[in-house]
C-alpha cells in the first residue's frame, strides 16, 4: 500500500519529528512510505532518505497554488493509495488536491490547538474539509473533544493516535552525563514564539537567583522570538546562567546535558519534547494545558502548575532542584512512562487507520 505523506517542512518540530520515528516503525513490507514538502533541505530530511523513504520537495515557493499545482504533478506520478497531510498549510493543499484528483482515502494528522483559534480556520476544517477526509487523527483526547466541540468535527471520523517515540534513542546514557554548569541545569527545547510561554520561563528563573545562584537554563530551538527573549533575558540580569543553544539537531544530546526538563507552554496539544525528555531519564515541570496531563502526572513523574504563572514555575523548579533524591525518584518513573508512548505502538495504530480507509 503507497502512502504519501504531505507535510510543510521537514525542520525540527513536533510534528515533523513524529513523522521521521512513524516511518521507521511502520510494517515496510506492507506499507511504502513517500513524503512530498516545501521546505528547506534539512537533518530530518537526510534521516528519512537513510531509512529509504523518498523524500521529495515541491516548487513554489509560498504560493499554494503553485504548490497544490506541483503536488499533483506528484499524486499523478505516485498515484498512492491514501494521501495523509501534516499540518495546516499541507491539509488544504493536500486534500483539495489529493480528491480532486480521485484520491479517495485521505487522512489528516492534527498536531496543534493554535491554528484553531481563528473562526475561519475552525469554518475551514468544518465546511470544507471535514466531507472529504476520512478521518482526522488528533495527537491527544484533549485536541480530540476540541475538534469535536469547538470545530465541529463529526466524532465518528475524529481518531485520537497517540504521538509515539523512539524510546530507545532517548534511553538514559550510561555512567555521567557532561556537565555545563557547578549547579543544577534546567533546560527547554521548543520553538521559540509566543505560545509556548518562555517569557514566563525567564521569569521564573530570575525569581530563583537568590535560591538557586548556580542554577543554568539552557534553551534549545529557533524561532521568531529568539531576540525577544534574548532582550528579555538581558534585562532581567541572566545573560550570565541562561544560554540559547539553537537548532538541536540531536536531542538526545541535549537532554543528557540536564538536570530537569521544563516545558512552560500556553497551549500543547501533545508536548512530544516531554516524552522525549522523560524517555531520557528527565522528570518534567510542565502546564495544565492541551494534552500535557495525558502523559504527565502531578507528582509522580514531575510537576504540573498552571500556564502564564512564573511563580509557580519557579516554585516547581526550586522544589524538584533542592530535593536530588526526589528528583531521581520521579526521573525513574518518568522513563518508565515514556516506554508506554514507543513509537511501535504509534505506528500499529497508523497502520490501522490505512486499513480501515482501505
Amino acid at each position: 500500500m503507497r502512502i504519501l505523506h504531505l507535510i510543510p517542512d521537514l525542520g525540527l518540530g513536533g510534528a515533523q519529528r513524529l513523522l521521521t520515528y512513524a516511518a521507521a516503525a511502520v510494517d515496510r513490507n506492507r506499507y511504502r512510505l513517500e513524503v512530498a514538502h516545501w521546505g528547506e533541505p534539512s537533518a530530518l530530511q537526510a534521516e528519512l532518505e537513510r531509512l529509504g523513504v523518498p523524500v521529495h520537495r515541491l516548487e513554489g515557493g509560498r504560493s499554494l497554488p503553485r504548490l497544490a499545482r506541483a503536488f499533483g504533478r506528484q499524486v499523478r506520478r505516485l498515484r498512492p493509495d491514501v494521501v495523509h497531510t501534516h499540518l495546516v498549510d499541507a491539509d488544504l493543499i493536500g486534500i483539495l488536491t489529493a480528491r480532486a484528483l480521485g484520491v479517495r482515502r485521505c487522512c489528516a494528522s492534527i498536531h496543534s490547538f493554535s491554528f484553531f483559534a481563528v473562526r475561519r480556520h475552525r469554518w475551514r476544517y468544518r465546511w470544507l474539509l471535514s466531507p472529504l477526509v476520512g478521518r482526522f487523527l488528533a495527537v491527544s483526547h484533549a485536541l480530540a473533544d476540541y475538534l469535536v466541540r469547538e470545530c465541529g468535527l463529526p466524532a465518528s471520523r475524529v481518531q485520537v493516535v497517540t504521538n509515539g517515540i523512539d524510546t530507545a534513542r532517548f534511553a538514559p546514557a550510561a555512567g555521567p552525563a557532561p556537565r555545563c554548569a557547578p549547579g543544577p541545569t534546567v533546560g527547554v527545547l521548543t520553538r521559540l514564539e509566543a505560545r509556548k510561554g518562555l517569557p514566563y520561563l525567564l521569569q521564573a528563573m530570575a525569581q530563583l537567583r537568590s535560591d538557586l545562584p548556580d542554577a543554568r537554563l539552557l534553551i534549545g530551538g529557533e524561532g521568531v522570538d529568539r531576540s525577544a527573549l534574548e532582550r528579555e533575558a538581558y534585562s532581567l540580569g541572566l545573560m550570565g546562567c541562561v544560554e540559547f543553544a539553537g537548532a538541536v539537531s540531536d536531542s538526545a544530546q541535549f537532554y543528557r546535558r540536564l538536570d530537569l526538563f521544563v516545558l512552560p507552554s500556553l497551549d500543547e496539544a501533545f508536548g512530544l519534547v516531554v516524552l522525549e525528555a522523560m524517555a531520557a531519564g528527565l522528570p518534567v515541570v510542565g502546564t495544565r494545558v492541551g494534552g500535557i496531563p495525558e502523559i504527565l502526572e502531578d507528582g509522580a513523574q514531575g510537576r504540573l502548575v498552571a500556564a502564564a504563572d512564573s511563580r509557580a514555575l519557579a516554585s516547581a523548579i526550586r522544589e524538584l532542584c533542592q530535593d536530588p533524591i526526589r528528583r531521581s525518584q520521579m526521573a525513574e518513573q518518568a522513563h518508565q512512562q515514556a516506554l508506554r508512548f514507543d513509537i511501535g505502538r504509534t505506528a500499529r495504530a497508523l497502520e490501522a487507520v490505512y486499513e480501515e480507509l482501505m
